[in-house]
This record gives C-alpha cells, structure tokens and sequence, in this order.
C-alpha cells in the first residue's frame, strides 16, 4: 500500500504541471483602448486664401496696323537730285528725305531780294523828303499840293515794297522747299522717284507708313459675340517691346466671315509707345468682366475626388475636405466660386495625400 502511494502521488503532481504549463501557452491578453497606434499624420505645407479681384481675361494674338499710308509729293518743280532715305528707313518729322536743283530758286530769290532792298533804300529816300515838306509848309515855304504829291509818293513806294517782299517771301519758300522733309513718324515703304527725274508740283517722290498711331486688330470666335461691347478695356503687348504694355479700349467691333471658320475682329486705335511698327504681332488681353472678392487658392490644393473637386481645410492639425466649384485659373492660382468663405487655411503640397480627417503635420506655408 505504502508503495503504491508513492508511485501515484508523484504522476499526479506531473499531470498538474502539464495542465498548467498548457493553460499558460493558450491564455491571450486582453487589449484595452490605450493600446491602439494612433493614425500618422500626413507631412503637408498650406496655404492662406487670399480674397481679390478678378478679371474675367480673353486672350488673342493679331497685327498692328498702319491707319494711313500718306504719298510724300514735291511742292515745287525742279530735278531730283538726291535722296537720303531708303525703303524700309524709319523718319521722324522735319527729317531731310530728298532734294531738288536749286539753282532756279536761288536766282529767283536772289533777284526778289535785290528789288526789295531797292525799294527800301527808295522808300526810306521818300519818308525823308516827306518829313521835310511837312516842316516847309507849315513854314508856307511850299504849296499843299507839292506836299501832297510827295505823300503820294510814298505811300505807293510802301505798297510796292510790300508786294516785292511778298515776291522775295515766296520765291524763299520755293527755294526752302527744294528740301524735301517728312511730316511724319513713319517708315519709307516706297520710293516713287528716282535721281535725275524732273518732277511736277505734287509728283509723289515716297510712300510713308505712318506709326505715331496704330491699330490693333486682334480675332475672336464667334461665340463670343454676346462677351463683346464697345469700351471694353484691352491690354496689349508686342513682341518688338515686351517689356511695354498699352491699355486701350475696344473702338470697334466688325463681324468677318472666313471660308473655314468664323470670327469677329476687334479694332482698338493706339499711340504708338515707341518701337512698335505695322505687321508686327500683338497680344491682347480683353477684359471681359471683374469681380470682386473673389477667393484665390494655390492649384496644388485643389483635389478631384469621388465627390467632386475638393480642397482640405486645416483646423487644429486635422484635414477637413471641403467641396468647391472653381472659377478662373489666374497663374499658379485658382478661383473658387463656391465652397469656401475666404478665411481659410488650406492644404497645398501633400494634399492628394489626405482624406477627410486626417491628421497633419505642417512644413511650410505657400502664399496663392
């Protein structure tokens, strides 16, 4: 019996080791709410809304154009001596273009102004001889009427002198006018005389483009027909000057029918600033409406999602989407039209990234 004791006590404090050890490898621990990871925040940079004014913008490329083209004539007759411009020369007003034989004119002149002087010394002669018939009639040392016969005298010397000084005037403006000057900014677009030609009064020698004063034509589709009015604002840029910018308005609108597609033109007439010239391009910007308070975010912030296009609004370092409709892209900006009040901070670099509570860890502020 004492035997049989010792065998069994021993097996059973074994099995109850084993059930025990077996009970601690399957027992699990229990997590609690603490114990959770929390979610990572996305690394994003944002932006303020700014709140401004918007131009609704068209944009289109067309041509400067020359208003008039006037002909440069001679004014007297005479052979072309030389010329001093060529085709394609830019001129100023009173600038030298050409030249015709003097020599006519010279004689002519010089001989009006030798009458002239003859006159004078006769007429100075006179004046003299008056004076002193006035001082011997009032002393009765001659008659009245010698005295007046002396005043007659004089008086159609002054009239004779007067229409000689005219004659000199005139052929010193014939000879002045030998010179041939331009009367315009502009550029030579043709020479219409040749040296050793003798031309007529009003023989056209060049055709000057005018450029003190352009027009601008700039194209536009058809569509935007109900868009256009008179005395809308442009701003035009030209290649030949990028750096100039003229404000203008539109001045006229004309309807054009092209065999593939059709158009209307818009006419503005312009100063020129300076370099520009006929048949060069010219970029227009037409304004077709402003407004004001428009909200401007970053395009980086703008998202598309199911629910629509979509920017995150950041409070407290949480991402909140919010749903917008968009208006003009101004630059790297975007209008938003509906959907934010204009005070918000918003997220820009990393936003694809978020969803709608997500949590954030800002890096960088952008300006829109």
């Amino acid at each position: 019996m004492t035997s049989n004791f010792r065998l069994w006590l021993p097996a059973l404090a074994i099995t109850a080791f084993l059930v025990a050890c077996g009970d601690g490898q399957d027992a699990k621990p229990v997590p609690s709410e603490k114990s959770k990871p929390a979610p990572r925040a996305t690394l994003i940079s944002t932006a303020q809304t700014q709140t401004v004014t918007v131009e609704v913008v068209e944009h289109s490329v067309g041509s400067l154009e020359s208003i008039i083209s006037p002909e440069v004539a001679a004014e007297v007759e005479g052979r072309l001596l030389s010329r001093f411009v060529v085709t394609g020369q830019r001129v100023k007003p009173g600038q030298l273009l050409a030249e015709l034989d003097t020599e006519d004119y010279t004689i002519a002149a010089q001989a009006a102004d030798a009458e002239v002087a003859q006159l004078e010394a006769l007429t100075r002669n006179q004046r003299r001889t008056v004076k002193r018939f006035n001082r011997l009639i009032k002393e009765k040392l001659i008659s009245i009427d010698r005295y007046d016969e002396a005043r007659a005298q004089l008086d159609s010397l002054e009239e004779q002198l007067k229409a000689s000084q005219a004659r000199s005037n005139q052929k010193q403006r014939g000879l002045t006018k030998t010179r041939v000057l331009s009367a315009y900014d502009g550029i030579v677009d043709e020479e219409l005389a040749s040296p050793g030609d003798f031309l007529k009064v009003g023989a056209p020698l060049f055709r000057i483009t005018k450029i003190d004063k352009l027009r601008a034509r700039l194209p536009l589709p058809e569509t935007l027909a109900n868009q256009l009015s008179l005395g809308l604002k442009l701003r035009l840029v030209s290649p030949m000057a990028p750096e100039l910018t003229v404000e203008s308005s539109i001045q006229e609108i004309r309807p054009t029918v092209g065999s593939r597609n059709r158009a209307i033109d818009i006419l503005t007439t312009i100063d020129n600033p300076g370099p520009w010239q006929p048949g060069a391009s010219v970029t227009g910007e037409i304004i077709l409406a402003t407004r004001d308070n428009a909200i401007l975010v970053p395009k980086a912030s703008l998202v598309l999602r199911p629910a629509g296009k979509v920017v995150y609004v950041i409070k407290d370092g949480i991402a909140h989407q919010q749903i917008v409709e968009v208006g003009e892209y101004i630059g790297a900006n975007i209008e938003i039209t509906a959907g934010l009040q204009g005070s918000e901070t918003v997220a820009v670099n990393g936003a694809g990234f978020l969803t709608d509570g997500s949590p954030v860890t800002v890096r960088g502020v952008n300006k829109p």
